[in-house]
């Protein structure tokens, strides 16, 4: 039922997460209503806007776009970043935020993976309201409930934003009827900023209790959601594997000492009991690990010092995971084709025109192999090896100037960082992602992982999975291009340097483009098939259901058609249809109207009577070569050529026509099929013809039988 308000009141709603949805839809249903949201999530975007809510994007220029805007209360709910002092103040009355721990202990972030990481017996959440210091507010509402042996950083997650939907009527009823404030002891606090991380990258150290261990390992456990912190981690003798699941086993041991290795994952003794770890996965791509392949007989606990270290290189590269997490979800990495594989097997190729400049190395290659807008391995130092990359994307663009070019991938440069090899686990979606094939280093060795690695001086190739001789090639064109690159202004449009050298342009574009080859250029069709006539007279020439004709009595019926046509008003350039059946006199008909001077237009009788009709009136045949059996089809208006009845046939003339056609005269018209409209005449001269058998005799051969062209 309903609630209603005897003074409804206005909100601000800033939010990212279902929960924000969940508290609006109550807020509308005691008939408050809602100003604006603020979110990026899609979901709430969609919801506010199919509800008439206008919806805004965070950013610096909230204020600004918020500008006009007055409320009673600013809600802020599953928000994780810091209110503008600007937008606070549109807020007449105050700002409600949700926190999802109990403060003041666990104040900022990721308060349900530090909650599970230190052993704390019970969890909540906070409603409070926003002052100066982050989740310094008075309390307006509070719900504690105890942590379970079972709790993970995603189940108490969870059950903190039932929480959350279970007090948020509370909340309205303070913000309706006058608020019960009190006061936080701030003496207790402590704040948890969103680099922190668990100390030694989340390695385990066995020497703690297998509860303990266990525990650490929930703490990190966030299912198939995106783990903002860090993953539980193993040595092995196959490297670092992440740990994504723990439970307290039976066993014991030594600490450390792997009880069993199978199906159901690693079973590792502690100081007390042991732990079942699995959700095996891999640093290099994020990809499962069987507990068999691992092969370890013992799991080393990091000492105190390798724990320091651990600690410090994930505080140096923790603030940049957002950036990596982006750049790796919009990888778009070079790749070599048509690779093989093998052990590595490295060579050293120099360049003879070496510079200092890697970036004018890496925009020549990228432009050689035609590829741009793509992503580079770039060698960094790793400041945790096995738990940090030794290589960092590289954006290549090559668009622009030369100079504009080379800036921007300088500054690319100057700005990678090597990330945490875990957020391949951390984040699903970048589960199974290589390393780009091209990598690029200062130092004067190649990139691991990369199948070629260009330096400064020299090129980096994996022979085992490219063949030395492509790479020579590659090498060769990386030298022409970053030459001529330094031959033209800066200032120089990068795509007009060009990007192969002369001699590899004629291989690849000129040479194989050079296909003339003598030929009869006086030769016609009809005259090319009387040469052959002379040839082989009593060679056959075709061949139908059981009846033959030799190149002469081929030569002789298509004249005999021929003089025909020539007396029913067929000279050069004259369309005559061609409205007959396979058989012999198919080919005969062609013949005899090459032959006339005239070029023939197919009429193939299968088609509709309509077709027909449109060949014949846009062709504007007055002849048409047909047989007795399809004469009576067509109009009166055109004269027609029986080849199977017709008397004059026989009383015309075997010898050639001497027709005065050429070369540059039609040989025949075809209509393509009308699949885009009106059905078009595509002409085609005899010279066109005759190329093509020119160029088939080439391919293909002349001997008797090879090809039959109708």
């Amino acid at each position: 039922m309903t609630r209603q308000t005897t003074t409804p009141q206005t909100a601000l709603l800033i939010g990212n997460e279902s929960l924000a949805q969940s508290c609006a839809e109550a807020w509308l249903a005691r008939g408050h209503t809602i100003a604006a949201v603020v979110t990026r999530h899609p979901g709430i975007a969609a919801w506010a806007a199919g509800s008439g809510v206008a919806v805004h994007a965070p950013g610096a220029d909230l204020a600004l776009r918020l500008q006009g805007v007055s409320v009673d209360w600013l809600l802020s709910i599953a928000n994780l970043t810091v209110v503008p002092e600007a937008v606070l103040t549109l807020a007449a009355k105050g700002a409600v935020n949700f926190h999802d721990g109990p403060l003041p202990r666990y104040a900022g972030l990721n308060a349900p993976v530090w909650a599970l990481w230190h052993g704390e017996p019970l969890h909540g959440i906070t409603w409070h309201l926003m002052s100066d210091g982050v989740d310094e507010g008075d309390i307006l509402e509070q719900r504690l409930f105890e942590i379970t042996a079972s709790d993970t950083a995603l189940t108490l997650n969870t059950r903190a934003f039932e929480a959350a939907l279970d007090s948020f009527p509370a909340v309205m009823d303070q913000l309706e009827t006058g608020l019960r404030r009190v006061r936080q002891d701030l003496s207790g606090r402590h704040v948890y900023l969103r680099a922190d991380r668990p100390g030694a990258f989340g390695r385990l150290d066995f020497t703690q209790d297998a509860g303990v261990v266990a525990r650490k390992v929930r703490a990190l456990d966030h299912g198939r959601y995106w783990n903002p912190l860090t993953t539980a981690k193993i040595a092995t003798a196959i490297g670092v594997v992440n740990v994504g699941q723990a439970e307290v086993s039976l066993g014991n041991g030594p600490a450390g000492t792997v009880l069993a290795a199978d199906a159901g994952g690693l079973v590792v003794a502690c100081a007390t009991g042991a732990v079942r770890l699995s959700r095996l996965t891999c640093q290099a791509r994020g990809l499962a690990v069987s507990a068999a392949d691992v092969g370890n007989a013992w799991l080393a606990s990091p000492s105190q010092t390798e724990a320091d270290g651990l600690s410090a290189a994930l505080a140096a590269i923790a603030p940049l995971d957002a950036r990596h997490r982006r750049q790796l979800g919009g990888l778009v990495p070079m790749v070599l084709p048509d690779l093989s594989t093998g052990a590595p097997s490295w060579m050293r190729l120099a360049l003879t025109v070496g510079t200092a400049d890697l970036a004018r190395v890496a925009l020549g290659f990228a432009r050689t192999i035609g590829q741009a807008g793509v992503d580079l391995a770039l060698g960094v130092a790793s400041p945790a090896a096995g738990f940090a990359s030794d290589w960092a994307p590289v954006r290549v663009d090559v668009t622009g100037t030369i100079a504009g070019a080379t800036a921007r991938l300088r500054t690319a440069i100057g700005a990678a960082a090597p990330f945490a090899l875990d957020i391949l686990t951390r984040d699903g979606d970048l589960s199974g992602l290589q390393t780009p094939h091209v990598g690029l280093s200062m130092a004067d060795a190649p990139v691991p992982g990369s199948v070629i690695t260009l330096t400064p001086l020299a090129l980096h190739v994996d022979t085992a999975r490219l063949p030395l001789a492509r790479a020579e090639d590659m090498v060769r064109r990386l030298n022409y291009m970053v030459g001529a690159m330094a031959g033209w202004p800066d200032d120089t449009a990068l795509a007009s340097v060009p990007a192969m050298p002369p001699e590899d342009l004629a291989a690849a574009v000129t040479t194989p483009n050079l296909t003339l080859a003598p030929r009869d250029a006086t030769l016609c069709v009809h005259t090319a098939f009387e040469a052959q006539v002379a040839r082989t007279p009593q060679s056959v020439a075709i061949s139908f259901e059981g009846a033959d004709l030799t190149y002469a009595a081929l030569n002789a019926a298509a004249n005999r058609a021929a003089h025909v046509l020539v007396q029913m008003g067929v000279v050069p350039g004259t369309l005559v249809g061609l409205h007959v059946r396979r058989s012999l006199d198919l080919l005969i008909g062609a013949l005899a109207i090459q032959k006339a001077g005239g070029a023939y237009v197919p009429m193939d009788p299968s088609y509709p009577a309509d077709r027909t009709a449109l060949f014949i009136e846009d062709s504007a045949c007055k002849v048409i070569v047909t047989q007795s059996a399809l004469a009576t089809g067509l109009p009166g208006a055109v004269a027609a050529l029986c080849l199977d009845t017709d008397p004059r046939l026989a009383a015309a003339s075997g010898a050639n026509v001497e027709s005065g056609v050429g070369p540059g005269d039609l040989a025949y018209m075809i209509y393509t099929s009308g699949s885009t409209g009106r059905p078009k005449g595509v002409m085609v001269e005899h010279r066109n013809v005759v190329n093509f058998f020119t160029g088939m005799d080439r391919r293909i051969g002349t001997d008797p039988g090879v090809w039959l062209a109708v």
